[in-house]
């Protein structure tokens, strides 16, 4: 028979139908995609940051889109508009433009699934690169999925 409000307290979770993860509250405000916490508040957020990237040229490279202290578990891709000038592409990072795989195909719906060795951390915020095989890209898009995790420090005393 109707609603019921209440002051988050700390250690709640609940799933933002808006956003499409759960929310973390740590005592102080709503922390998106947290899987553990400490008693200090201290937190480990699991993300997956998906962007859309049109292809020209030889080599097309993102902004920076790994963030500062990100450990990377895997970037995978699908192309949503059929790639044209190149038989294959790459994906990776400036520095191992092959990290995430190789020898993908161009038609609609060719995927890639680049899971990482072993977690991959990065020291500054990093692009995405994505090379041509065989040409340069003269048309075509990827949609790309950064699958890193984060850590926080403690909340102040």
């Amino acid at each position: 028979g109707g609603w019921s409000f209440f002051a988050p307290r700390q250690g709640w979770q609940v799933w933002s139908l808006e956003a499409h993860h759960w929310l973390f509250f740590g005592g102080e405000g709503w922390v998106p995609q947290v899987i553990a916490c400490s008693p200090g508040s201290a937190v480990t957020v699991h993300e997956v940051l998906e962007f859309d990237q049109d292809l020209a040229g030889p080599v097309t490279k993102t902004t920076e889109v790994i963030p500062d202290k990100a450990v990377v578990i895997g970037v995978s891709a699908r192309v949503v508009t059929a790639i044209d000038g190149a038989a294959t592409w790459a994906l990776g990072v400036p520095g191992s433009p092959q990290r995430y795989g190789s020898g993908f195909g161009g038609a609609l719906n060719t995927f890639a699934e680049g899971v990482t060795g072993q977690p991959q951390a990065y020291y500054g915020g990093t692009p995405i690169e994505i090379t041509a095989g065989g040409g340069a890209f003269s048309g075509g898009t990827i949609r790309i999925a950064v699958h890193y995790q984060r850590i926080t420090a403690p909340a102040p005393v």
